[in-house]
């Protein structure tokens, strides 16, 4: 039930980004200019390790100064996650969402927060990345994440922080035993290539899905399962995005060869 419930999100999240991103193109909601610039990947990278350093040194010196850091940035993220929708009234729900989780930092609020900020950050990422640069960010993300998880271990650190301070950037799945976690990057980073894939390629269709963008999503998921078949032998932390985002290139390169 957890695995299937885990996958579920995983598909969940691709499928509602994909549905987000005709809305997000409208709005013009993007994060680069020239989706076709392979330092496009770099830039999003480099973010990445900044945002884990201020986590990491900041929860040393002072957990209050990342509290607010860390709201902050989530409120902003939100609010552009709502604003295709709701426009300069996003701030509403974004306040919301804040309010929330402040008051009742609970499985519930936290998981459907993370579902929000996955499918919104996964469609704007989509829609402004060509596949070539998503491809480079996905073999830059899956080794980054194999050194972090089991050599530096810092990103063990940063999921217990990200847990004590109750942020909503894990799917956590309640057992009788420990919680099942899955980091939201888990979930977005193959995504995006799956919505790159049907917003930049001319491909055939299935069931309104073009055929790389479909294949991409199927390939994250059987990804994801053999990570999930792996932590039930391996009680321990793994790194997701080796097998998600290998899972996700090979689909995605089946897909442009049937198509």
């Amino acid at each position: 039930l957890i695995r299937f419930l885990i996958i579920l999100i995983f598909i969940s999240v691709g499928l509602t980004a994909l549905a987000f991103s005709p809305s997000y193109e409208s709005a013009n909601v993007k994060v680069f200019e020239n989706p076709s610039d392979p330092t496009n990947s770099l830039l999003y990278f480099l973010a990445i390790i900044t945002f884990t350093a201020i986590v990491m040194i900041l929860a040393k010196k002072s957990e209050l100064f990342l509290k607010l850091v860390m709201y902050s940035l989530l409120f902003i993220s939100t609010f552009y996650v709502f604003y295709p929708f709701f426009g300069i009234l996003s701030f509403v729900p974004s306040s919301v969402v804040l309010i929330a989780l402040l008051k009742k930092p609970n499985t519930l609020t936290l998981n459907v927060s993370a579902f929000l900020l996955a499918c919104g950050i996964t469609a704007m990422f989509g829609i402004s990345l060509e596949p070539f640069p998503v491809l480079i960010l996905l073999v830059i993300l899956a080794i980054y994440d194999f050194v972090a998880v089991y050599t530096t271990k810092h990103m063990v650190d940063l999921a217990e922080n990200i847990i004590k301070l109750k942020l909503p950037l894990l799917f956590v799945i309640p057992t009788d035993d420990r919680p099942t976690m899955l980091g939201v990057g888990d979930v977005v980073i193959s995504n995006i290539l799956t919505v790159s894939a049907q917003t930049f390629l001319n491909s055939p269709k299935i069931f309104g899905l073009k055929i790389p963008a479909l294949t991409t999503l199927i390939g994250g998921a059987l990804g994801l399962t053999a990570l999930l078949i792996l932590a039930e032998k391996f009680k321990r932390a793994h790194a997701g995005l080796p097998f998600i985002n290998s899972g996700a290139i090979l689909g995605f390169l089946v897909g442009c060869m049937v198509s």
